[in-house]
């Protein structure tokens, strides 16, 4: 029996043809899922978040149901694993459907929320390529010229200056998250009685309103927040720490690029990091890319020699590590990457194309793969 090309677009007739014919299948949620005895075929009109279904990276699909009804048990946990799933995707410009690949069994599922009856997540094998997610309408690429941000981030390897790091700082910046407007600037106002050092100033009345670009993974406190609010101890103003509390970080109250200080605990004495603020802050921006905006990337535990050899590719950055878990920052040809003195690494891209050069240490101990 003849088979589904990858990336081909085929009519939905067509489709069931290629796994037998309609009468062997089980039909739920008004025809998206079909089940035949060995395979499930998922027809899905991909679109953006929460009304349609949608690649929340590049080996992430959520299915999102439309109606009061949920993907069939078939594709769930332990028992999805008795057919094989493809994934057959319809753009909005198209009637018919594109063959994207294969997915894994969902284990996990979200409640419902304002715009759907709920989701489905299943693992994409391979990877939708960049391109080809664009004609879905939810990957805005942006600006894909890394080489700005490969030369600002090389200056730091001479001696620089408190505007030249926030400069590399807004180079970063902008590269992951595109132009920032005068309306994600925190005013003086909202500012003030705030004791705040000059990076931090700097960066609130900048970009303070756009929180997902420092939080996420790990949180930068705000001048006034319910949660996360700018603390002053002592001489020590706390403004970010690791998301569940087992790391904190502090600075001066004052200065143009005072000092950071870590611990693990909150009644411990406070350590220099070996950093100042301004290196901070463009750690942190590096760190939540790889972490929760790179729609492609790869993670795993990795030995001294596979580590030695991808950072071959990306080269270290010239900021000293994190004390938290020995985490030190790798940047180049866009590719990024944060790899802790344990050996986890985290690498991360707006695109597959700059990770292709992963292909030969990928084995069965990468945790997540999406390049």
């Amino acid at each position: 029996m003849a088979q589904p090309q990858l990336y081909q677009s085929y009519a939905a007739e067509k489709i069931v043809s290629f796994f037998g014919s309609p009468g062997e299948a089980q039909s739920f949620c008004n025809g998206q899922w079909l089940i035949f005895p060995k395979t499930a075929i998922c027809f899905a009109h991909v679109g953006k978040w929460p009304e349609k279904s949608f690649f929340d990276n590049g080996s992430h699909f959520y299915w999102v149901a439309d109606q009061p009804y949920f993907a069939p048990a078939h594709v769930l946990g332990p028992k999805g694993k008795e057919r094989a799933i493809h994934l057959f995707a319809s753009p909005p410009d198209s009637s018919e459907f594109l063959y994207v690949g294969e997915l894994e069994p969902s284990y996990l599922s979200v409640a419902p929320g304002k715009g759907n009856y709920g989701m489905a997540m299943f693992a994409l094998r391979p990877a939708v390529p960049s391109a080809l997610w664009g004609r879905f309408g939810g990957l805005p690429l942006g600006d894909l010229d890394f080489a700005p941000v490969d030369r600002a981030l090389e200056s730091l390897q001479r001696p620089t200056t408190i505007e030249d790091r926030l400069g590399v700082l807004q180079q970063l910046v902008e590269f992951w998250h595109g132009p920032i407007k005068p309306e994600d600037g925190m005013s003086d106002v909202e500012l003030a009685g705030v004791p705040l050092p000059t990076p931090l100033r700097w960066w609130y009345r900048w970009a303070g309103k756009r929180t997902e670009i420092m939080s996420g993974q790990n949180i930068l406190y705000r001048p006034v927040d319910k949660y996360w609010e700018l603390t002053v101890e002592g001489s020590h103003l706390y403004f970010y720490c690791e998301n569940q509390g087992c790391y904190f970080w502090s600075t001066l109250t004052h200065g143009d690029d005072p000092p950071v200080f870590g611990r693990y605990d909150s009644t411990a004495a406070w350590e220099q990091e070996g950093v100042t603020l301004s290196e901070h802050l463009i750690l942190a921006c590096l760190f939540e890319a790889v972490s929760c905006h790179a729609k492609y990337g790869a993670s795993a535990p990795l030995d001294k020699d596979k580590l030695s050899e991808i950072t071959s590719r990306i080269p270290p950055m010239a900021i000293a590590p994190w004390r938290w878990e020995g985490s030190r920052f790798y940047a180049g040809q866009g590719a990024f990457m944060w790899a802790t003195k344990y050996g986890y690494a985290q690498i991360g891209a707006k695109t597959e194309q700059p990770l292709q050069f992963l292909r030969p240490y990928i084995d069965d101990d990468w945790v997540y793969v999406a390049i």
